[in-house]
């Protein structure tokens, strides 16, 4: 199973490897900063004060030729102070290539079936964790920088971003603010914790990718819906869209049952 996770995420962050662009990444030196800090702290704390959501992800990374990596992710997920837990499927096409995955991540790390992957007898799931689970945080990237359910958020970040815009309008029926974001990629990188993810923002930035984020919040600032765009040469070439609903409900997370799970160096090759 560790060979097909291996191939669904040569993508994950391209536009890394692009050739430099002539224009300069935007910056946000001497721009006020403000209104963003105030709505990144209203959504952070209305997320800790729900705690629990249903979501639906879509996302895709191109290498801005022929090859494409899209993926398609449903779950719930719910947040406290030990940190973030959930339960997903993803459905995941490489090159055209379809592959379904299922994950339900825990404190200690991550369950993962992936179909039609060689499993020992009687197995169906791998447990991953943070000392073996690069090649999953490697596809959980694709929803931001911090690898986790809702991480476009992560771009709502005063020391790295600037609003652009702002307004209102309907998302699903509900009446919502929409922020529109400019985001520099080299400030974005002083501010992740991730050295790999730190150098890649940074060559995001020496080659001329731009980053847009956009956020909608409700009346009581629980995100409805948030996205990121990577940009090179005017085309997107990589973007991320979270739709969040049912804040503050129960939701299921469930378990797999240890005598289906092996761990994930015990795998097959």
């Amino acid at each position: 199973m560790r060979r097909f996770l291996l191939a669904l995420v040569p993508l994950a962050l391209v536009a890394c490897t692009a050739a430099p662009a002539g224009d300069p990444a935007p910056t946000t030196s001497s721009l006020p900063k403000g209104d963003l800090a105030v709505l990144a702290e209203r959504i952070e704390q209305r997320r800790a004060e729900l705690g629990t959501a249903l979501f639906h992800t879509e996302g895709f990374a191109s290498d801005g030729q022929a090859t494409e990596v899209r993926n398609v992710v449903d779950g719930a997920v719910r947040q406290d102070a030990d940190g973030q837990a959930g339960s997903m499927t993803m459905d995941v096409s490489t090159g055209g290539q379809p592959k379904k995955i299922a994950l339900v991540v825990v404190r200690d790390g991550m369950y993962v079936q992936v179909e039609g992957a060689p499993m020992p007898e009687g197995k169906k799931w791998g447990f991953y964790t943070a000392a073996n689970g690069g090649e999953v945080s490697a596809l959980l990237r694709g929803f931001g920088p911090s690898a986790t359910v809702g991480a476009e958020l992560d771009y709502v970040q005063p020391r790295a971003a600037l609003i652009v815009n702002k307004g209102t309008e309907q998302l699903d029926g509900v009446p919502a603010t929409r922020f529109d974001l400019v985001v520099d990629p080299l400030k974005m990188a002083k501010v992740i914790e991730n050295q790999d993810i730190q150098l890649q923002h940074t060559q995001l930035a020496e080659y001329g990718v731009k980053i847009a984020a956009t956020v909608w919040v409700d009346d009581t600032n629980a995100p409805l819906k948030a996205e990121y765009r990577f940009e090179l040469d005017g085309k997107v070439v990589k973007q991320s869209t979270t739709r969040f609903r049912d804040w503050g409900k129960p939701v299921e997370i469930t378990v797999p049952d240890q005598g289906e799970v092996v761990p994930a160096d015990q795998l097959p090759q």
